[in-house]
């Protein structure tokens, strides 16, 4: 099995994530790449549910929940930011099983509609008055830093981050060479196939929900913690439900690596394009995109592997 998880593209990834800050050790472009590797994360997240049939459009909510909940235990019971990352996203997970056993009857764009609202309910909840002794409504909750102001702490979380996206990179392509995966697969193709030759449908969907929704609260955590150190109920905006079905397209939907070189190549090109052409930067993203799907539909992994793949073979 390892063998067939372990190849050169995955050896390659790996290898990348690990050397970044040795080749841009500025604070700067660790703090950029850093925030890339969450965003990759919170898109492996929401690729792994569309692997079992199953797609979302209101991925924040669990984004934010994983995050509000990381930083309420480490200010309210002291729990360092290290450990509340990993327990924080454990309540995103449980409203996911919640939300997965309601509405796990619906398929796909259904789905996604029902997950698109229940993050505006979510939001809703988050800034009611009844609990803003909690979360402070709208003016939002500062975070504990991830590690402390220490000399080169950009490079230290920057690993924090490399090392987790790792360990949720090989997650994901245990996941997707098992037989959950290949139960994932037989769902998304024909669940009622899939039904019939004995998968229990209802409790592999379940999974893929709780997974995702855990991973997702992750990439919250990581990012109010290691990022922005602070939070508020602007975690919940559309555009954060979206920007993982950007990246997951853009570099290849259904596969492992696609949501990470999506998330690089997409965020670096709408830094670059913002510093000059401001909000019409948004426009050159979705073109840039149309374009990748009409001539690359498989994603952008897709196309470099076959182009490594004629090189190297002119090269033989």
């Amino acid at each position: 099995m390892m063998n067939k998880i372990f190849g050169k593209i995955q050896i390659a990834v790996i290898a990348v994530l690990i050397l970044i800050p040795l080749l841009f050790p500025d604070a700067y472009y660790l703090q950029i790449f850093s925030l890339i590797l969450v965003f990759a994360i919170y898109s492996m997240s929401w690729n792994i549910l569309t692997y079992s049939g199953q797609v979302s459009l209101g991925h924040a909510a669990f984004l934010g929940i994983g995050a509000y909940s990381s930083v309420l235990l480490a200010k309210n019971i002291g729990l360092p930011p290290l450990l509340t990352i990993f327990i924080g996203p454990i309540f995103a997970a449980v409203i996911g099983l919640a939300l997965g056993i309601i509405v796990l009857r619906l398929r796909e764009w259904f789905l996604a509609m029902v997950t698109f609202g229940f993050s505006l309910i979510v939001q809703a909840i988050i800034v009611d008055d009844r609990l803003r002794f909690l979360t402070d409504g709208w003016n939002g909750i500062f975070a504990k830093p991830l590690v402390g102001y220490i000399s080169n702490y950009q490079f230290m979380n920057y690993y924090i981050m490399a090392t987790i996206t790792i360990g949720v990179y090989l997650i994901t392509l245990i996941i997707y060479n098992s037989k959950l995966g290949y139960a994932f697969k037989a769902i998304d193709e024909n669940e009622t196939l899939a039904k019939i030759s004995g998968i229990n449908t209802t409790l592999y969907k379940i999974i893929a929900f709780m997974i995702s929704t855990y991973l997702a609260g992750l990439a919250g955590a990581l990012y109010v913690h290691g990022i922005t150190l602070f939070i508020s109920p602007e975690i919940f905006n559309v555009q954060n439900s979206f920007w993982p079905l950007i990246f997951t397209l853009a570099g290849g939907l259904k596969t492992p690596e696609g949501p990470i070189l999506g998330a690089f190549v997409i965020w670096i090109a709408w830094i670059q394009l913002s510093s000059f052409a401001g909000y019409l930067a948004l426009l050159a993203i979705g073109f840039f995109l149309a374009i990748i799907i009409i001539f690359a539909p498989k994603g952008l992994i897709d196309l470099l592997t076959r182009i490594t793949n004629r090189i190297l073979g002119r090269q033989i």
